[in-house]
């Protein structure tokens, strides 16, 4: 079976690939720096965790009473359409479980990775952590895409192409791609926590965790299942949110029991 090429990367994706090769040229070598662990609340954030998923999960189940019977946004721009024909595999079927099977690859890597790298560096509460925070991004940034999918109600381009119109009320939540949101979130927490905990092996982690999802994308396209304009969201939102996330609510801190100064002497810290 023959696929078809890959076409040159749009500059946004440029644009994501140069930030990928910062962030490993930034990352610290092995053993630079003393083994870092997320700032976290287990009760605040598995509560956060849980009520994101549970309202993603809740949006997904009622997809057939939540989502638009008609679409709100039906023709794409013309760059989008002449894509969607361009890119389509001849079997798109293939390419839709190709990207379904990558999305659980991505996640279950992250998560066991960051299990299994807080053990490697004797802290295995770390590695626990971060896989709560990875969870905890992730999950925030699929309940935004679900949540504006029903909002936008765009025609996926197997339902414009088709030219008819479908029961199915999935045809009509394109906008914005959820595969690609998942896959960059996943990507963006993982490469941010260990980057900024000075994990071994962060760049390349990051470098692999980027080219998956930047797959996962590629192949929502292929399968007909979403815009470039969908997938370039998608892979904004994700990788902002799965950024954020961390970044601004879970700096690192030194794991352990450490001393520090404290009113009329010195305390002990966790």
């Amino acid at each position: 079976m023959n696929f078809p090429m890959l076409p040159p990367a749009p500059p946004a994706m440029r644009l994501v690939a140069a930030a990928v090769l910062s962030l490993a040229l930034a990352a610290p070598a092995c053993g630079e720096d003393p083994a870092l662990r997320p700032t976290y609340d287990l009760a605040v954030d598995g509560a956060v965790t849980g009520a994101a998923a549970a309202g993603t999960l809740t949006l997904l189940a009622l997809k057939n009473t939540l989502a638009p019977a008609e679409c709100r946004w039906c023709t794409p721009p013309g760059f989008d359409g002449d894509l969607a024909r361009s890119l389509a595999w001849g079997n798109r079927d293939l390419a839709s479980k190709g990207s379904d099977v990558l999305q659980v690859a991505i996640g279950a890597g992250a998560l066991g990775y960051a299990v299994l790298d807080g053990r490697r560096r004797g802290d295995l509460e770390a590695g626990l952590a971060n896989a709560l925070l990875i969870t905890e991004a992730t999950s925030l940034a699929l309940l935004v895409d679900e949540s504006v999918k029903y909002a936008v109600g765009r025609a996926r381009p197997y339902a414009w192409l088709g030219g008819t119109r479908t029961a199915d009320r999935d045809a009509n939540l394109s906008f914005f791609s959820g595969h690609t949101t998942f896959a960059f979130a996943v990507a963006a927490s993982t490469s941010t926590l260990l980057v900024e905990q000075g994990a071994p092996d962060a760049a390349l982690v990051s470098v692999a965790a980027f080219a998956l999802a930047g797959t996962t994308g590629y192949l929502r396209l292929a399968a007909q299942q979403h815009y470039l304009s969908d997938v370039l969201a998608g892979a904004a939102v994700g990788t902002a949110i799965g950024w954020a996330v961390p970044h601004f609510f879970h700096a690192p801190r030194e794991g352990g029991l450490r001393l520090q100064p404290a009113p009329g002497g010195i305390a002990f810290a966790w």
